[in-house]
């Protein structure tokens, strides 16, 4: 009798799970999408149309969603997951997808893909990045806000001056000038940036290659891009080496900035510390609530860490890149530097806005090839209607910053690095140009970043005078998968 009745149950749960999915899509009709044939395997959504168009494009998302809505020749359109699991809505329309950034009250962050994985803590949940957008993310913000200011980052100079000179110094010592991908080892300088600002600590992470804590993090980025690209990661009994590696790099790492932190978090909280510094204001931040402990405190700096070393090197890295392309653009990045340098071995803080073009052209790598390509938002849990389309509770927007950065009737001839787009006195319409995201959850350390690559690559351009060993390469190819990358790296040569 039981067996008999499993397949009528079976046969009811499907019939039920279609009817269910087919009244949920119904909700989103009034936004074009792809038609899905009429077969048993539309429940599954646009998962097939995907992986065709992942095929051809590679899997960037943002190709992927612009090749469906040109498909389409619409400027918002709707991707359907399986069954019943809020679809995805795309827009290109400026209203929309700034009202979308602006109100962070309204429309949050969905939970990070790397928060936990099999039960482990990895990022953590309550990063100010990641935070989903909170109470608790507002007044973290507004807290850790002045850490990250201008003028607070006038006494991180001096480290940052150092870590530039360390890093130029090794490029120089090098056996063989004659090659170098300096992508990996300006991620060592940026990741040593940030422990040394971060934890005033002297870890030399530069000169090593096989640095435990470079190990760790180059390991954390590589199998959580597993994590979230391969869509059988999470099925029990798969990928038991990468688990395994993601458990120990996180652990090693996590238990690290626990005991370092644990001296500093101690004495803040009886009143006897009065250190000024990034940490600080991070675990500031964390002690208006005893719902929050010391691993809330982790998840800060972990996210902090990881997103800035890598953000920040792909960009040094690209910009040296089109550099080496250009001879007028070396010769008055070169000329620029050493003026600001003058007769000094060391640049101060007040010197770095003389470094204007050299910031104009960091700020076109980052039009040209934001390494952070897109951001996600959920709808509230009631329908809500956003520049006359009318999201049903809970769906999730994605916002293509890669395709805002493109487009022809903000960027005219979006494809050509130009740094003359951001001349002095040229006004940037709020909510075109976005590689730090925007709105009240614009990143935090975008000061920091500026501040670090400027100080780095102006050492290296005084110090060093480089050569470009590929130059019948023409164009820089990239890679997407956490971030948009250098697919084969970026080499430079160094004349002796």
């Amino acid at each position: 009798m039981i067996l008999a009745a499993i397949p009528i149950a079976l046969i009811l749960f499907v019939i039920v799970f279609h009817i269910l999915t087919y009244f949920h899509r119904r909700k989103y009709s009034h936004i074009p999408s792809i038609p899905i044939p009429a077969s048993p395997k539309w429940i599954i959504g646009h998962g097939p149309f995907i992986v065709q168009k992942a095929k051809l494009l590679g899997f960037d998302l943002t190709a992927i969603v612009e090749s469906f809505r040109a498909d389409l020749s619409a400027d918002t359109i709707v991707i359907f997951s399986p069954g019943i699991k809020s679809p995805m809505i795309y827009s290109v329309r400026e209203p929309f997808y700034s009202k979308i950034l602006s109100d962070h009250k309204t429309f949050l962050k969905p939970p990070p893909a790397l928060d936990y994985v099999n039960g482990v803590r990895i990022l953590g949940p309550k990063g100010i990045l990641l935070e989903k957008g909170s109470e608790v993310w507002y007044h973290k913000r507004r807290t850790m806000d002045p850490a990250f200011h201008k003028k607070f980052l006038r006494i991180l100079m001096d480290k940052m001056n150092e870590k530039a000179s360390k890093v130029s110094n090794y490029l120089d010592s090098l056996p063989d000038k004659k090659n170098i991908d300096i992508l990996p080892i300006l991620e060592r300088t940026a990741l040593e940036v940030i422990w040394s600002c971060g934890f005033n600590e002297t870890d030399d992470i530069i000169t090593t290659e096989d640095s435990p804590i470079n190990q760790a993090v180059a390991d954390i980025f590589r199998v959580g891009a597993m994590k979230i690209f391969n869509f059988t990661f999470w099925i029990p009994g798969t990928f038991k080496a990468e688990k395994k590696l993601l458990f120990e790099k996180a652990e090693y790492l996590r238990g690290l900035m626990t005991e370092r932190l644990q001296d500093r978090f101690d004495s803040i909280t009886a009143g006897t510390d009065t250190t000024n510094d990034i940490l600080s204001y991070i675990i500031r931040a964390n002690q208006f609530s005893d719902k929050l402990t010391i691993q809330d405190v982790v998840d800060d700096f972990f996210v902090f860490l990881i997103a800035g070393m890598e953000t920040t090197a792909i960009t040094m890295s690209t910009l040296l890149w089109y550099m080496l392309k250009d001879k007028e653009m070396a010769r008055r990045l070169v000329d620029e530097v050493n003026v600001a340098f003058g007769d000094k071995e060391e640049l101060e803080f007040d010197d770095l806005n003389d470094l204007v073009y050299l910031e104009q052209c960091i700020k076109e790598v980052l039009r040209l090839h934001a390494p952070s390509r897109i951001s996600f938002r959920i709808s509230p849990d009631k329908p809500v209607t956003v520049d006359e389309i009318v999201l049903p509770p809970q769906s999730r927007i994605l916002v293509s910053i890669e395709a805002i950065h493109h487009t022809e009737s903000i960027w005219p001839e979006a494809d050509k690095f130009d740094p003359s787009r951001f001349d002095p006195g040229k006004d940037i319409r709020p909510f075109t140009y976005m590689p730090f995201n925007a709105g009240p959850r614009v990143c935090i350390g975008k000061h920091f970043a500026m501040m670090e690559a400027k100080i780095v690559l102006a050492r290296l351009l005084r110090d060093l005078t480089l050569f470009d060993p590929y130059p019948e390469e023409k164009k820089l190819e990239i890679h997407t998968l956490l971030l948009a990358r250098p697919k084969k790296g970026v080499f430079v040569g160094i004349v002796e």
